[in-house]
């Protein structure tokens, strides 16, 4: 639920994304850390794909810095889902 102080929220990521938490996806790191895409605590997702798997592929954005939620939207052409 989003609080009503925060108004409007439109999703920082791709379209068609699957929204996770970060901590659900721990072998995730920082990619690109450019700082004009940083807020005080950490990266707004307005610069798109900024985490990378262990091959060293962007394939999510995170939302991370302290003035709104966070989460993690999975790239989808990069990241799918397989039932093995």
């Amino acid at each position: 639920m989003v609080p009503a102080a925060w108004g409007n929220v439109v999703s920082a990521g791709p379209r068609d994304s699957v929204i996770v938490h970060p901590d659900d996806v721990p072998t995730l790191t920082v990619g690109i850390p450019t700082r004009k895409f940083w807020g005080c605590c950490g990266p707004l997702g307005t610069g798109g794909r900024n985490m990378t798997c262990t091959c060293g592929t962007l394939v999510a954005t995170l939302v991370a810095d302290c003035m709104g939620p966070h989460e993690l939207h999975l790239d989808p052409i990069r990241v799918y889902a397989w039932d093995g």
